[in-house]
């Protein structure tokens, strides 16, 4: 073995010249403060051939601000300037070296640095060994330490051949594993470990770092290098897949929209066979009304003939009647004065009849506007006039006069003809026909109006079904431009990244814990409900397309959320805010919840709120600011937040529903009262005029009444007797003649008009109508498939004929069809054609968008899915096999070399703690399958792998799902996040700790066990140390290989605690040293003077640490017993 015999230390801190003989086991003590540290850092300098200081004094302090320089210098503290007070100024050199004898060679060498301080500040140092004993100089010629270049001067004449310097620490290092006995690496990490003893936290740390030897890193870049060329494919595939499943929607929109175009083209053709068979009727009622034209002329003149013979004999007789009585002077007398009266009468009747006509017009035109203003006062008076626009209340309130002022009028005008009609006055008429003009055309501007309300209510129908649609479909009632942005928002992202990036809205993203808090949540966030996330990585992308068509669809109502810039601020929610209420699994929607609601308390009275000083109530009451107010119901009608769709949503939404269409049905019920009385004609200025003349000609009726009276009294003088009778005969005469003339002038005039009609049909309707019938049976050949005609449209029109439906009745049905179909195909294409524009612009092709085929895109659906995606998936699945080949080979089989390594360390350390105790305890350690990784780790330890053949397909196989799943996680993704969490994924992964769970089982006399992990943190700090100790000390045997034979075994045996026994009692120390002696390790164990007692007797040397004022040294302790 090679034992520790001497340590040398000049100019460092402290001592300005310090030598140490060092024995077996070593205790070294001093008060606080002595220098018992200064010196461990010293031999650390030399033993682990590292100059940087990290690992000073680090059992005082985990951030010890010792440095090199302050420990060659002398450091005393700060200085007025800035700067420090050094014991040690100027030039010098300053020296440690560790004397080792190798008793199974029988030798000394020396281990050691010199280092040269100059004036400015600077340090040279420079390791070196020296295969001999310490010099008898200790390095000092005439009191002065030996500079670098005399030391080395020094050597070369006193020990040629046995020196060497090192140019750099790793030379050193690489040279003192290999003289202390072919040290593996583990050595150096060990043993600062063992110096700066920290209590034991995690036990996988504590076993991997002090107790096993690292394992070196897995370099997977290779392997990335095939998974990312894997990916790149796969991703590509995936795009390929993200344009057919674009394809197959514009393909089945396309389908849609033919199957609408096939039944517009039914209707087309229904409407126009309606109309031809309706012209096919009307010709073959004109061949009927001609036939009976033909029988109805020749009926005619047979009567004409029989009446003429009638009309001769009546005249014969009336010449007759006449002669006898123009001999008689009391009939001409008579015969005068009844002329005039007849004049009289006859002009009576003329104006009563005008009077009775004009009455009747008046009355007439009175009823109408009566009837019509009345109904606009009770109808428009009732309607619901809060969605009528400014224009639209103005017209309404115009309306309302105007009528209250043609109802008056009306009044005013019945009044005067139910007096005295003469009283009637041109200047009356005319105010009259001005009210009318007024109520007209107010009328006409409210019907605009209503027509425009209507018009927007029906928009806003098709918009709540299609609603109602997407609730029932697991939708939500969103406005339709918000739909709109968010699509083409994703579509647009997923084009230009070229796979789909998923946009959502902030309340489909969370759902409300307790109910009750619903209406007040709702309302609250209001608008802020229908914000828009996307990861993080396409925040500024997404905001450069958002912008646009936000001014593209004139919608405002949404903005971008900045996901990675809340998270970053890491805003908490306060206890007890409505923010707690928000359960969501996505991490930027909780954040921004946490923002929105962390600070706004939830309160169950207004007293609570108020106290809060910004909280809510479930009622919606809200206090903030020093105010209190409630929120507006509207904000919460409809409900929007929750990651499903609630029954009580989609009834809301048909309520909703059902009122609109209640106001649309009661408007359009409104509009076909008011309609007919645009049609409504207001009496005319050349009315009145004419009206001013008949009534002064009715003004002539009393004297007209008088002359009859005077006519009448004139009669009554003469003898009528005979003449009356002679009067009737003539009069009975002239009756019939007239009746015959009537009915031949009747019979003329109705040959007349047969001739006239028959000419008409001849000459006219029928070659016209038979014209028409020529054009449309063309047409219908011409613009139709025969087989369509044959198979299917006429099969259907002929079935409407059959259930008893005419012509006109088809054409009113189908014509309403045709237009439905109409709107429905056009709706749908625009939709393909939306589809289609949106696929050409993102992948920047030249196909036709506005065509009525849907060829282009239907080639391009079929070449990927027959062509170019089959060849990316055998692509893909070689890029696949030869990854996880490598992944096999290579990832895997080191991974289970360094599990399995660390398994047969594990199973050395516990041979080794076998064979001892501790008290009456002992000790093994444990290593077994993470939990957590559980699935990996039967991957990489499955016995599929030492099979020796090609044919690896049972593995992949069994293992596809687990290597899928580890490869998504180990390779870059090409944006900042996303990498940083995979670069962590890949030190996880590719540490094969994780893959273990490990322990120390602590194993009483009685057999009863306790693991470390699970007393770890309830035990004393001597009790934690009591593990750590053991576990070092098995694992400095192990690298020192204590056990081995021969020159195995030949190597060092120093070991170094710096405050380990502090905290451990005397019975503890006690068995800790005998333990160190069993094991055949040198120590040197540093603690308080307090611990003299406890340790002195048991070590075979203790040295006491003194400190004056500028100067410490080392003196051996005498123990009181030893000097008598």
């Amino acid at each position: 073995m090679k034992l520790l015999k001497t340590v040398k230390i000049i100019n460092w801190h402290y001592f300005w010249n310090q030598t140490m003989n060092i024995e077996k086991i070593v205790f070294l003590t001093g008060v606080n403060a002595s220098g018992k540290s200064t010196l461990i850092d010293a031999m650390q300098v030399v033993l682990l051939g590292d100059t940087s200081g990290r690992y000073f004094n680090k059992a005082a302090a985990e951030k010890s601000n010792r440095t090199l320089r302050g420990y060659l210098r002398g450091e005393l503290g700060d200085s007025l300037e800035g700067g420090f007070h050094y014991l040690r100024n100027g030039r010098f050199t300053s020296y440690i070296v560790l004397e080792f004898y190798d008793d199974v060679h029988d030798e000394y060498f020396n281990l050691g640095i010199v280092f040269d301080v100059f004036d400015d500040g600077g340090v040279d140092h420079r390791f070196f060994m020296l295969d001999a004993p310490m010099p008898a100089n200790e390095f000092i010629v005439d009191n002065v330490p030996l500079e670098y270049k005399d030391l080395n001067q020094y050597l070369q004449t006193h020990y040629p051949n046995k020196f060497k310097f090192y140019d750099t620490n790793r030379q050193y290092q690489d040279a003192l594993k290999r003289k202390l006995g072919n040290l593996k690496d583990k050595y150096f990490s060990l043993l600062k470990k063992a110096v700066s003893f920290s209590p034991i936290t995690d036990i996988t740390t504590f076993i991997t770092e002090y107790v096993t030897e690292s394992q070196g890193a897995i370099d997977i870049a290779p392997m990335q290098e095939n998974i990312l060329q894997y990916k790149k494919l796969e991703d590509e595939a995936a795009l390929m897949r993200y344009k057919v499943e674009r394809l197959h929607e514009i393909a089945k929109n396309y389908e849609v929209y033919k199957g609408h175009k096939e039944q517009l083209t039914l209707f087309e053709y229904v409407l126009e066979k309606a109309t031809l068979q309706n012209d096919l009727n009307r010709l073959a009622t004109y061949d009927n009304q001609y036939l009976g034209y033909q029988k109805r002329l020749t009926d005619i003149e047979s009567e004409l003939a029989d009446l003429d013979v009638d009309l001769a004999e009546l005249n014969k007789r009336r010449v007759k009647l006449i002669q006898d009585s123009s001999t008689n002077d009391t009939y001409r007398i008579t015969d005068e004065i009844n002329e005039h009266k007849k004049v009289a009468e006859e002009k009576i009747r003329s104006l009563k009849f005008l009077n009775m006509q004009v009455r009747s017009d008046l009355e007439n035109y009175v009823l109408t506007f009566d009837r019509l203003a009345n109904e606009v006062l009770e109808k428009v008076t009732a309607m619901d006039e809060k969605r009528l626009k400014k224009d639209g209340l103005f017209a309404r309130e115009e309306l309302l006069e105007s009528a209250e002022n043609i109802v008056k009028e009306n009044h005013r005008i019945t009044a005067v003809l139910n007096k005295d009609i003469n009283e009637l006055s041109e200047a009356m008429l005319n105010d009259w026909r001005n009210a009318q003009a007024k109520f007209k055309q107010n009328l006409g501007a409210f019907t605009l109006s209503l027509g425009r309300l209507i018009n927007d209510y029906q928009v806003n129908e098709a918009i709540l079904k299609q609603q109602e649609i997407d609730l029932r479909g697991g939708g939500k009632p969103y406005e339709y431009n918000l739909l709109q942005v968010r699509n083409e928002l994703q579509n647009k992202l997923s084009a230009k990244h070229g796979y789909k990036v998923e946009v959502s809205i902030f309340s489909d993203l969370i759902d409300i814990r307790d109910q009750k808090w619903t209406n007040a949540i709702e309302g609250y966030l209001g608008g802020q409900r229908f914000h828009l996330f996307v990861e993080g990585q396409y925040f500024l992308d997404a905001y450069d397309i958002l912008k646009d068509l936000l001014q593209q669809y004139n919608y405002y109502g949404t903005n971008l959320v900045d996901v990675d810039q809340i998270i970053e601020r890491r805003f908490s929610a306060m206890p007890n805010s409505i923010a707690e209420e928000i359960l969501t699994d996505h991490i930027g929607a909780r954040a921004y919840a946490d923002f929105l609601l962390g600070r706004l308390q939830k309160c169950n009275t207004i007293q609570e709120a108020r106290n809060s000083g910004n909280g809510i109530t479930p009622d919606t009451d809200l206090y903030r600011n020093f105010t209190f107010g409630r929120i507006n119901p509207r904000l919460y009608q409809q409900k929007y937040i929750g990651r499903q769709i609630e029954e009580a949503d989609i009834n809301a939404k048909k309520a909703e529903l059902a009122a609109h269409g209640a106001t649309l049905r009661s408007y359009q019920e409104l509009l076909q009262v008011l309609l007919p009385g645009n049609d409504v004609e207001i009496v005319n200025t050349n009315e009145i005029a004419a009206l001013g003349s008949q009534v002064k000609r009715i003004q002539e009726l009393p004297s007209l009444e008088q002359s009859i009276e005077f006519y009448e009294e004139e009669l009554g003088r003469h003898d009528l007797t005979l003449i009356e009778g002679i009067h009737r005969r003539i009069n009975l005469v002239e009756t019939d003649i007239k009746g015959i003339e009537n009915q031949k002038a009747g019979l003329v005039e109705e040959r007349g008009k047969i001739s006239t009609n028959m000419q008409i049909l001849k000459n006219e309707r029928m070659p016209e109508t038979k014209q028409i019938i020529q054009e449309r049976q063309t047409k219908l050949d011409e613009s139709y498939d025969a087989f369509f005609i044959s198979d299917v449209a006429e099969p259907f029109f002929q079935n409407l004929i059959a259930e008893g439906k005419n012509p006109l009745d088809i054409n009113a049905e189908y014509r309403q069809a045709f237009s439905n179909a109409l709107y429905l195909s056009n709706s749908v294409f625009n939709q393909v054609k939306k589809l289609r524009k949106e696929y050409v612009v993102d992948y920047r092709l030249t196909y036709d968008v506005e065509t009525e085929h849907n060829d282009d895109f239907a080639m391009e659906l079929n070449d990927l899915l027959e062509v170019k995606l089959p060849e990316y998936e055998e692509k893909i699945n070689d890029a696949y096999r030869k990854a996880v080949k490598q992944f096999k080979d290579d990832f895997i089989s080191k991974l289970r070399s360094a599990i399995e390594t660390v398994e047969d360390q594990i199973a050395e350390l516990n041979e080794a703690l076998s064979m001892s105790t501790f008290g009456e305890d002992s000790y093994q350690f444990t290593v077994k399958p993470s939990t957590i990784y559980r699935v990996y780790y039967d991957m990489i330890k499955d016995d599929l792998l030492l099979k020796v053949t090609d044919d690896d397909s049972e593995f992949f196989q069994k293992y596809d799902d687990v290597m899928k799943d580890l490869f998504a996680q180990i390779v870059l993704a090409g944006d900042g996040d996303k990498n940083a969490a995979v670069l962590a994924n890949v030190e996880k992964f590719t540490d094969y700790r994780n893959y273990l769970e490990f322990d120390l089982i602590v194993r009483n006399k009685d057999g009863r066990e306790q693991r470390l992990s699970r007393v770890l943190m309830k035990k004393s700090g001597g009790e934690t140390q009591t593990p750590f100790y053991i576990s070092v000390l098995a694992s400095f045997a192990y690298l020192y290989r204590v056990n081995e034979p021969g020159e195995l075994s030949n190597s060092a045996r120093l070991i170094i605690f710096d405050e380990a026994f502090s905290k451990m009692d005397s019975g503890r120390i006690k068995e800790s040293i005998r333990l160190l002696r069993r094991f055949g390790l040198q120590a040197i164990i540093s603690a308080p003077s307090d611990k003299v007692a406890d340790i002195s007797p048991l070590v075979d040397e203790t040295l006491v640490v003194l400190r004056g004022k500028n100067h410490s040294h080392v003196q051996l302790f005498a123990r009181e017993e030893d000097l008598t």
